[in-house]
């Protein structure tokens, strides 16, 4: 069907371009359900009395259930189903106009979470971005749809279905968050028995704009504290500090739970080192990436390294040569305080800055 390539261009080339990389998303099993609005998109009736143009003028309810699992890397994969009707109001301005057509999918849709610090360098906070796109059976009734002099279209039949979407969702706690989308949903074109004689068919497509909630069961301990904004406040040590090298040489910056954006505290302390740097008793700058233990350890790696990298760009954005500074990632080896697999621990979600003679 020619609207399928026009629904799911766009979402197919914003799922490639889109870095990999998680943007917030609690990972792990999760349900969810949602409610909406359908806007029907003005059919085409097809039979044989010929080609009419038909029109939706009401606003219906949208309902969907849902259950999937969320990878580490941002993609999501989950089943579907989903339920919405589309009302037939005007045909070719004739009279005796009446009927709908209801449908009630099963989708298998895959869905990505877009970090927007990796391809914006913006911090969305709690907001997650994501597309994504779905396909599956759609069973269709089709309820007496048609006018005087036209017939009228009556009965079930099994198509196939897609739809595109795209929208914005919030992390409230780990266990909960709440979501606001777009879809495009479409099917090909149901055909049924049609009053005017033999069959009849028309176009089946809708505009619809979802609220949803998403509970994730998670690999975090239900007691798990919410992340706080504010992350450990950690001066450099100073010459004079007591059990402490005579000469200031180590920095330690910390982050918020699965992020890799700098705090304005961690930009205070790496700015002490670069000022410390400048003073020319040091020639390299090691920065070291750590992580807590939620989470694989090919995950947590990849995070380490971003959070290095992120402290290298900070420090040349303040003057200090990258040539002179060395990033690596150590995932969640080289804890700072000994845990458990699956503990959030704000301590471990750091970066040891260490300037070298």
């Amino acid at each position: 069907m020619k609207k399928l390539s026009v629904s799911l261009l766009a979402l197919a080339a914003a799922i490639v371009a889109a870095p990999a990389a998680h943007a917030g998303t609690t990972p792990g099993w999760y349900v969810g359900g949602g409610f909406g609005g359908a806007f029907g998109q003005d059919p085409i009736m097809h039979s044989v009395t010929g080609q009419h143009s038909a029109r939706d003028e009401d606003v219906n309810l949208d309902l969907l259930a849902n259950g999937g699992y969320a990878f580490g890397n941002g993609l999501r994969l989950e089943g579907e189903y989903f339920h919405n009707q589309i009302n037939v109001n005007n045909i070719d301005g004739r009279a005796g106009v009446g009927g709908h057509v209801s449908n009630n999918a099963a989708f298998v849709n895959a869905l990505y979470d877009i970090d927007t610090q990796k391809l914006f360098n913006v911090n969305s906070g709690m907001f997650t971005p994501y597309v994504g796109a779905g396909v599956g059976p759609d069973w269709v009734n089709v309820s007496h749809v048609g006018a005087s002099g036209v017939g009228y279209l009556g009965g079930e039949t099994l198509v196939g279905a897609y739809q595109g979407i795209a929208g914005v969702s919030a992390q409230i706690t780990p266990k909960w968050a709440v979501s606001a989308d777009y879809r495009y949903i479409s099917s090909f074109d149901p055909k049924v028995d049609s009053t005017a004689g033999g069959q009849g068919r028309m176009d089946n497509a809708s505009h619809n704009v979802i609220i949803g909630v998403r509970y994730s069961f998670g690999s975090a301990p239900a007691a798990a504290p919410v992340e706080t904004a504010m992350a450990p406040e950690v001066a450099p040590m100073a010459p004079a500090a007591p059990v402490v090298a005579p000469v200031p040489q180590d920095f330690m910056v910390f982050f918020d739970f699965n992020k890799s954006v700098l705090t304005p505290e961690a930009k205070r302390i790496i700015a002490a080192a670069a000022k410390e740097f400048k003073k020319g008793h040091y020639v390299t700058i090691q920065v070291t990436g750590h992580t807590d233990t939620v989470g694989t350890a090919a995950y947590n790696q990849k995070l380490s390294v971003r959070r290095a990298d992120a402290v290298k760009a900070y420090l040349e954005t303040l003057g200090v040569s990258g040539k002179y500074v060395r990033a690596a990632g150590v995932g969640k080896n080289g804890l700072m305080v000994p845990t458990a697999n699956g503990v959030r621990e704000a301590q471990n979600r750091r970066a040891e800055i260490v300037l070298s003679k």
